[in-house]
């Protein structure tokens, strides 16, 4: 059956989200919580991680050929990077599982610290695209966003840091995407959505990325962690 479809060309980068998530990938609400909005990223970049399908190939005594098959591939996961040209000590700390410096009350983060050890910590990340050309506003007037979900990441790397006469940037160079738990839904707290109802995650635990055009505002940026509810 045919259907109507919302076209556009997505450019540069608005806006990115992180947001703490348990073991599970379910977000944590309350004061045990962690929400970061920047503006301060060069890029967020994604490879696609597959197995190839096995393949089948044998001949006969003669060397006709008696078999020719190869299995699809299976999509694994995301491989994301990221590269931030502001420092947010409070959002870094978490991706990376470092311990935060804080100081002051209320305590504010000045920095982390990087211990030994396997990274644990797991957050989703959303990212806004502003929609370029015709197709950037809607009948009403309204600018059109990409928004990019990525509900359970975890397994950071950080990335080689230069000091130099030059901007100095922090890099994420390697970060891996889990499934996402259904009680992501369709995107974490309890304000707005960016992902319509229809697009919650399902209970199959096999969601590694959502994107969908929208009309509704990326969150504003702000230096620090705020508590989702």
């Amino acid at each position: 059956m045919a259907q109507g479809s919302t076209c556009g060309a997505p450019i540069k980068g608005t806006a990115l989200r992180m947001v703490k998530v348990d073991a599970c990938g379910v977000p944590v609400t309350g004061s045990s919580s962690l929400v970061v909005v920047s503006s301060g990223f060069t890029q967020v970049q994604q490879s696609p991680q597959y197995e190839d399908g096995e393949e089948f190939f044998e001949r006969t005594a003669d060397g006709a050929v008696c078999v020719n098959q190869k299995d699809d591939p299976v999509f694994k996961r995301m491989q994301l990077q990221a590269e931030f040209c502001a420092v947010d000590p409070t959002m870094l700390a978490y991706m990376l599982s470092a311990r935060d410096i804080v100081s002051g009350s209320p305590s504010s983060g000045y920095g982390f610290a990087m211990l030994e050890g396997s990274p644990t910590n797991r957050f989703s990340l959303e990212v806004w695209q502003r929609i370029a050309g015709s197709s950037a506003c809607d009948a009403s007037g309204n600018q059109r966003y990409l928004y990019h979900a990525w509900p359970n990441i975890g397994a950071v790397k950080l990335g080689d840091y230069t000091i130099e006469n030059g901007v100095s940037k922090f890099s994420i160079a390697e970060a891996e995407t889990r499934g996402a738990s259904s009680q992501w839904g369709y995107g974490p707290g309890t304000g707005t959505k960016w992902l319509p109802s229809t697009a919650a995650v399902d209970s199959s635990g096999l969601t590694h990325w959502l994107w969908s055009i929208t009309t509704t505002a990326p969150p504003t940026a702000a230096c620090g962690g705020q508590t989702l509810s």
